[in-house]
């Protein structure tokens, strides 16, 4: 019990580092916190899949679809 406390607090932190960093990004770019959130989201489901190999997606076509999305 006490350790899956530990890993909600260790959760939450983490959680509230990305939420900063986001607002961060999204305050430099001029965008929105929910545009530059969901992007993040993507990005993330994204490498989560290329690396557990479900999606291999060549880098060219990352980078052209990423640049696209702005």
């Amino acid at each position: 019990m006490e350790e899956d406390d530990e890993r909600a607090v260790a959760a939450n932190s983490e959680i509230r580092f990305i939420a900063l960093e986001l607002m961060k990004l999204a305050a430099k770019s001029g965008r929105s916190f929910d545009e530059v959130a969901a992007e993040y989201m993507r990005n993330a489901e994204k490498l989560a899949c290329m690396i557990t190999g479900e999606e291999s997606l060549p880098v060219k076509k990352a980078r052209k679809a990423s640049s696209k999305e702005k």
